[in-house]
């Protein structure tokens, strides 16, 4: 009896636990669920502006959630909250730069604080919540020309060996193609101002164009040993201007445009090598400041990418002014003399004509009482002698005038090297 007791004790117990197991498990099913239900109905906070943006290369791209955030929709708490917590993760690639010298050494290296053109993405991460935003890169800016208002060539210039990239200047974040040069309305066998067309396009094919005037010049007469050259050089404020002169056969140098002596025939379009000149700053952000809550998804800048590599290009002229003194030669002038005759006085008979020389006087009345003639007295010439007309002097010549030459000492590349 006592035995079938506590077997009944014993089942009520189980059956006992066994209930309690059950409510609790029950309760925690509503509970989940309720709380399913409740994150279901829950308000995403991570609420961006935009979930693309359109960058123009060379812009940097802010990576802080605080400039894509829809700050309207979302209360002062949550914002430095979410500002705050945050992460962000990307596959932006950025520009690198390589500077390298003239012999192909690597100088210097850097990284640029824009990406180069492509699509990228970047996540924004907090806490259960992802947002993403596409970032698309692209070039749009045609490249910038700088050149002179004009040029001056002399006539019978070849066009074609003119190096036009000494004188014409390109800015373009952008590798560029070659100049493209249109002399198709110069006649360089004539005097006179003519327009010049000269192109340029990037590798996104932006294109630019620059019309300016060319200025063909008379050929002046040269001596033997000297020709007529157009030379370029770079003033004190760093533009690029063009002098036609003449030079010494000896002075001319790979840069100078030596003249021809007879008409020659025009290319109408020329190709020649561009250098371009990277900027060395980006062009702003992209997205505005963190402080402005715009809703404009348009923030498209134009800017344009940088090089991967440095080349020297050796095309600005180092120059000095070297003074010529006049160049004198002196002449010396002998002493002008004369062979003047010498006089004296004598007495001569006017009727026979009796010399009765210088100290005759006595003779001459004897001779008269005589004679009944008369006399008197002439100048004779009894020898000569040597004398000064003008003394002997030395006198300057000038063979040369005095002048100032514009010399080219060297060349040196945008980037300070000298060569």
């Amino acid at each position: 009896m006592k035995r079938k007791i506590e077997d009944f004790c014993k089942q009520f117990i189980v059956l006992k636990t066994r209930k309690k197991l059950g409510i609790i498990i029950a309760v925690g099913l509503v509970v989940g669920a309720v709380k399913l239900i409740f994150c279901d109905f829950q308000q995403s906070e991570l609420i961006l502006k935009f979930d693309t943006i359109n960058v123009e290369l060379g812009q940097t791209v802010s990576t802080n959630i605080d400039g894509y955030l829809d700050k309207n929709k979302l209360s002062n708490k949550v914002i430095k909250k979410i500002i705050k917590e945050t992460e962000e993760k990307d596959n932006l690639k950025y520009v690198k730069v390589i500077n390298k010298d003239e012999n192909g050494k690597v100088i210097s290296k850097e990284e640029k604080d824009y990406p180069e053109a492509g699509n990228y993405e970047m996540h924004f991460i907090y806490g259960n919540e992802v947002a993403t935003i596409k970032v698309i890169v692209k070039d749009t800016t045609k490249p910038e020309i700088k050149a002179p208002t004009s040029i001056d060539i002399f006539q019978y210039t070849d066009l074609s060996t003119f190096n036009f990239d000494e004188l014409l200047e390109v800015m373009d974040y952008s590798d560029v193609k070659d100049w493209i040069i249109d002399t198709s309305k110069i006649d360089v066998n004539t005097v006179g101002t003519y327009k010049l067309k000269v192109s340029i396009q990037d590798k996104y094919k932006n294109k630019a164009t620059k019309t300016l005037d060319v200025n063909v010049r008379e050929v002046p007469n040269v001596s033997n040993g000297e020709v007529a050259v157009t030379e370029v050089f770079t003033d004190e404020n760093g533009n690029k201007k063009t002098i036609v002169i003449k030079k010494s056969s000896d002075e001319v140098s790979e840069n100078d445009i030596v003249a021809s002596n007879s008409p020659i025939s025009n290319k109408e379009i020329i190709k020649n090598d561009a250098t371009n000149t990277k900027p060395t700053t980006n062009n702003g952000k992209s997205i505005s400041s963190t402080s402005s809550d715009s809703n404009d998804s348009d923030n498209t800048n134009n800017i344009v990418e940088s090089s991967n590599e440095h080349k020297h290009n050796y095309n600005i002229p180092i120059t000095e002014v070297v003074h010529h003194d006049a160049q004198i030669k002196v002449v010396h002038h002998d002493a002008t003399i004369e062979n003047q005759p010498l006089y004296e006085k004598h007495i001569f008979c006017k009727v026979c004509g009796k010399d009765f020389g210088k100290y005759g006087t006595d003779d001459a009345i004897d001779h008269s009482c005589d004679t009944g003639h008369s006399y008197h007295s002439i100048d004779v010439q009894v020898g000569s002698k040597e004398v000064i007309v003008k003394q002997a002097y030395d006198e300057n010549i000038v063979v040369q005038q005095a002048y100032d030459e514009t010399v080219t000492k060297g060349y040196k590349c945008t980037c300070g090297s000298v060569k």
